[in-house]
């Protein structure tokens, strides 16, 4: 495991969040609300922010100040993304890489789903059909998984 940023975070309540490429039309508005409720908390969110839904949450969490762990199905970035900048200058921001692939992969992907959500007190999904690839992350880790919705 490979780590750029705020290690410290890694030692607080962290809250994984999913969410699929293929969201039904009410995921949106209802991790939109999750993500404004969890900003008035001391938890912090761990995900891959890669999906649309997730990427439209670490937008409401680093708008409210929040700190993050992005988990990357990739090595880490040689340089960090602009959107994330300012969150990282700030010391909000933890990088995790889990393989040293310059280049994300469907198999990597999977790895970093299931090192995120071990990582994780409690899982969050975003609803999502049961033909998505979370199904077996959520029929795994039912006992700290919570669906939104």
């Amino acid at each position: 495991m490979d780590l750029s940023g705020n290690m410290e975070l890694l030692d607080r309540d962290l809250v994984a969040f999913f969410a699929s490429r293929n969201s039904p039309p009410e995921a949106l508005e209802l991790a939109s609300r999750w993500a404004h409720e969890t900003a008035k908390t001391d938890k912090i969110v761990i995900s891959g922010f890669h999906s649309p839904i997730e990427r439209a949450v670490l937008d409401i969490l680093l708008a409210e100040g929040c700190s993050v762990v992005v988990t990357l199905g990739r090595s880490l970035y040689r340089k960090i993304p602009k959107h994330l900048q300012a969150a990282y200058d700030e010391n909000r921001v933890l990088f995790v890489s889990f393989r040293a692939q310059p280049r994300p992969s469907f198999s990597n992907s999977q790895l970093r789903n299931w090192a995120t959500a071990d990582l994780a007190s409690a899982v969050v999904f975003a609803p999502f059909d049961p033909s998505s690839q979370l199904s077996t992350l959520l029929f795994s880790l039912q006992d700290k998984c919570i669906v939104l919705g």
